[in-house]
């Protein structure tokens, strides 16, 4: 036990062998942000494949899309379908959207908003 900890305290006292510690956490004040402004997609990109996407979902009729449709009103889309359409989503932008969100996205104006600001969205 004693060898454990000397071991220890010689690591710890040795700020180069923590980085080669497998599994080691290292924190620097220098570190860069994880999610920079650069990080999030362009509204537009968003916009754009956000439209294709709802086009080529079969039960949604091409023509009614639009970036302000309602999804219910416009497109006609029950619950079922709306979960399909996230589901498609999720997929399509490599993003988790928590049922309590995807519950309050109703329009695509919405969806595109959400898309927009979520940061791990590809």
């Amino acid at each position: 036990m004693q060898a454990v900890r000397a071991g220890i305290r010689a690591l710890g006292s040795s700020s180069a062998a923590a980085p080669m510690i497998k599994g080691a956490r290292v924190f620097s004040q220098s570190a860069p942000l994880a999610y920079s402004p650069s990080a999030f997609l362009e509204k537009q990109e968003v916009t754009i494949r956000v439209l294709d996407l709802l086009r080529s979902t079969p039960f949604i009729d091409p023509a009614k899309v639009t970036q302000t449709a309602s999804f219910k009103d416009d497109l006609q889309l029950d619950i079922l379908d709306n979960n399909q359409v996230i589901i498609a989503v999720q997929e399509e932008f490599a993003v988790d959207i928590p049922e309590n969100e995807a519950n309050k996205i109703s329009t695509t104006a919405h969806l595109i908003d959400y898309l927009t600001a979520h940061p791990q969205a590809k």
